[in-house]
């Protein structure tokens, strides 16, 4: 489900600015889990005594990355964009190790840590020839920052205990849409004007919403209550093949030297993440 949104998201950028994307998808997410809470008649008595760190999960789980992401994508792959966001767990990892003291670093996870940015940054500093290489390269990094913005989401989940993983993923879904809605109000205002509703974006957008936004983050903000942050950094490490995969297949998107070498290093890292934790 994660690893579709990247091809959706170009999909989408047909007819759709990045910001609208991020927004559409949120809403979308925020409305199919309210319905559902409501159907099952879940307690959302949390919202106010969390609100802040609801706030900043809003914005670091989906406001700014989406958006960031779904930005990069208007200059470089979705296959590039898969790979990139393997920085979310190393980030994850430190983050994990130094600043929340979730669990603690040991040679073979530093040496995986090691492997896995040496082969992201070979594609984040590889520039396609037709494109401009600052906007290329500020491009990816604005994939990274989103990667970074994933980790300290992860992260902070955590934080939050004994609450069911539905609401609390509507809530989080709910809010980040108002913070895009008042990004589009005060700094776009012809977001909502700007538009073409053709058929494959607005489906794109759907599936984005229903499966790679609502359902991936009930699931994976479940993986962390159960599993802790760590873990569930390695849901991303499969992401680049199913991004580079689906690029490729769907998008005729080239399969250069660079993304080889940087997925194979990328899954050399996973090989070595999976043993420690078996």
């Amino acid at each position: 489900m994660f690893g579709s949104a990247f091809l959706l998201i170009e999909l989408s950028l047909i007819s759709f600015q990045p910001i609208m994307i991020a927004f559409y998808r949120v809403t979308i997410a925020a409305f199919i889990l309210y319905i559902y809470s409501y159907y099952k008649n879940y307690s959302f008595n949390f919202f106010k005594d969390n609100f802040k760190l609801l706030f900043i999960l809003g914005l670091t789980g989906t406001s700014l990355p989406f958006y960031l992401i779904s930005w990069a994508q208007v200059t470089i792959t979705s296959s590039e964009t898969g790979i990139l966001i393997g920085f979310m767990p190393l980030f994850t990892i430190i983050g994990s190790h130094y600043y929340f003291k979730y669990e603690i670093l040991n040679f073979s996870k530093i040496f995986g840590f090691i492997i896995g940015f040496f082969g992201l940054l070979i594609l984040a500093f590889h520039n396609e020839s037709d494109l401009a290489i600052y906007g290329n390269l500020l491009a990816k990094f604005a994939v990274i920052l989103g990667a970074f913005f994933y980790a300290l989401n992860a992260l902070l989940v955590k934080k939050i205990k004994d609450v069911n993983i539905i609401p609390l993923s509507a809530s989080v879904m709910f809010l980040s849409s108002l913070q895009l809605l008042i990004c589009i109000l005060l700094f776009d205002n012809n977001g909502f004007i700007s538009q073409k509703f053709e058929f494959i974006p607005v489906i794109s957008l759907l599936f984005m919403g229903i499966f790679s936004t609502a359902i991936a983050t009930v699931i994976y903000y479940k993986i962390i209550h159960d599993y802790g942050p760590s873990f569930s950094s390695l849901v991303n490490y499969p992401i680049p093949i199913f991004s580079v995969f689906l690029g490729v297949v769907f998008l005729n998107e080239n399969l250069s030297i660079y993304s080889i070498l940087s997925l194979c290093l990328v899954m050399l890292a996973i090989y070595i993440s999976q043993r420690e934790l078996s």
